[in-house]
């Protein structure tokens, strides 16, 4: 088998490398662009590089349509031009896929859900489930979330109930990220937030991103070994592969697996009892969670939009990884960032306590919550100068013309103003070039100043209309979440540096460690209880 799959990978590449040096030169080849480190590796190294940083910064600098190379020598689009990205995003977006290998570890991770299909699969699937997260839903399940987010102060409190502690903010926004979304989608308790407790789901769904970035070498080759092996002997093919790493991978999607079936067994039970005594309401005190919403909708769904058990599973866990490593790291973030500018997290603190102070010191409703002006925009400039998945590619499914809002020159002169994009062309979205271009923010685009978004914005960032900056599915759901937090922590204590080297890691969601060299997600913060 394995001289079988070694000959198969060297056939292979010989045919791509032949195709390449044999198809004609294209408009992208004719894009400027910063040169290649390597033929081999092209730029690759850089845009994968966990302190890459300074690279991503400098992307800048070669204009909104510009070109990187990959291996052997292939060209990568790569756009924040706001009339190519409302294409790519939205117009053509059956055209612009996710990366295959993407998609495929996705399924071999998670089964067939939301984050692991395109084309007409995933929009079956984002049909049932984009009125999940609909304005009528969310304001049913605050009290739910306001129930885990007190938890949440009080397991900080104990931890701080002398004054000062430190605590690692970064994992407590973790372990509550999972429980708010295991309340609200599932109705299932993970983690009671006090100190010592650890949900091995949680812990698993937490360590994908920093296990699966450690193989981020072989990213590229990963779909074409894994066509090449008939299904049934992956996993044992992978099971005796001499890597640690493949092995801490393997772990992980074992136990997201195995709690996923459990946990979808247990719900659907619960349903079925339920519609058997004619009742449609699951949760207590009359709010539903979102997956009894979704079992009712697939089971009154058409049967060609219907999912099978595989996918329904599939998206339980997809719901729970997505919702929980973007949104705690990007509260972590925040935090971060209030830490370096006490001003900001003091006017913040005021105006929560005063919104609180008008409506007699209780919880904020989901509409006042979601209005209050300051905390709305700590909340965009984070997700702006920041955001958590820097790393969008894509990949034509087929040949495309993408159309440019103003015209590029190419290296031999001539003036461009729109690219024709060939079928299997990798195209890199630099979001965070996107989100501080001084052409549509203004000269202090890099600065992380919040009081921006409380005046009218820049008149050419308004008529761009870029896509897809803030938006995705559940977005609605994530900005309840973490500004409900942020309301709730910063009532109660005020956050400053732990003094210890904390460093951001750049992968598909960016994500805090103490140290370099350290894989686990961390970020201690020093915090006193007001």
């Amino acid at each position: 088998m394995l001289p079988y799959i070694v000959l198969s990978c060297i056939a292979w590449l010989t045919w791509k490398l032949v195709r390449y040096a044999s198809a004609s030169k294209s408009q992208i080849d004719n894009l400027p662009g910063p040169a290649s480190p390597s033929w081999f590796t092209g730029h690759l190294l850089k845009l994968y590089d966990k302190q890459g940083w300074e690279f991503h910064r400098e992307l800048l600098n070669h204009g909104p349509v510009f070109k990187l190379q990959r291996t052997f020598g292939r060209p990568i689009l790569c756009v924040y031009d706001s009339l190519a990205m409302h294409h790519i995003a939205i117009k053509d977006q059956h055209v612009f896929e996710e990366l295959r290998w993407l998609t495929d570890m996705s399924i071999d991770v998670f089964g067939p859900g939301i984050i692991s299909t395109v084309g007409e699969e995933h929009r079956k699937q984002r049909k049932l489930m984009n009125p999940i997260f609909s304005a009528k839903n969310l304001q049913q399940i605050t009290p739910v979330l306001y129930e885990v987010v007190k938890r949440l102060t009080h397991g900080i409190e104990t931890l701080v109930k002398d004054g000062t502690a430190e605590v690692d903010v970064g994992r407590y926004m973790g372990r509550a990220a999972l429980e708010l979304i295991g309340q609200a989608v599932i109705g299932h308790s993970f983690d009671p937030l006090t100190e010592h407790h650890s949900h091995p789901y949680a812990e698993a769904l937490k360590g994908i991103v920093p296990a699966v970035y450690a193989l981020s070498s072989y990213f590229h080759v990963y779909s074409p070994l894994r066509s090449l092996i008939p299904t049934p002997l992956r996993r044992p093919l992978m099971n005796v592969l001499p890597s640690r790493r493949v092995k801490d991978v393997l772990q992980i999607v074992d136990t997201v697996n195995t709690n996923a079936v459990k946990i979808y067994t247990e719900k659907k039970r619960e349903v079925e009892s339920a519609v058997q005594l004619g009742e449609g309401r699951i949760a207590t005190g009359g709010a539903k969670d979102f997956m009894s919403i979704f079992l009712h909708a697939n089971a009154r769904a058409s049967e060609r939009d219907t999912l099978s058990e595989e996918e329904l599973i599939a998206q339980l866990s997809s719901l729970l990884f997505a919702a929980t490593d973007t949104t705690s790291n990007s509260l972590a973030r925040v935090f971060d960032c209030l830490v370096k500018r006490p001003d900001v997290q003091v006017r913040l603190r005021e105006e929560i306590t005063a919104a609180k102070h008008v409506h007699g010191g209780g919880d904020l409703s989901y509409d006042k919550l979601t209005a209050l002006p300051y905390l709305d925009a700590v909340y965009k400039e984070t997700l702006r100068v920041y955001p958590p998945t820097p790393l969008r590619f894509r990949e034509t499914r087929a040949d495309s013309i993408l159309p440019l809002s103003k015209a590029v020159r190419g290296t031999d002169g001539t003036l461009m103003h729109s690219i024709f994009v060939p079928e299997g062309t990798l195209v890199f979205i630099p979001v965070q070039a996107a989100n501080t271009n001084p052409a549509l923010w203004g000269p202090d685009a890099g600065e992380w100043r919040p009081e921006r978004w409380l005046a009218p914005l820049p008149d050419a960032l308004t008529e761009a209309k870029i896509p897809g900056v803030y938006s995705h599915l559940g977005f609605t759901f994530a900005e309840l979440e973490m500004k409900m937090v942020l309301a709730e922590l910063l009532s109660a204590f005020t956050f400053e540096d732990a003094g210890k080297l904390v460093v951001w890691n750049l992968s598909e969601v960016v994500f805090p460690t103490v140290g370099q060299d350290s894989p686990t997600p961390a970020f201690p913060m020093k915090v006193t209880a007001l």
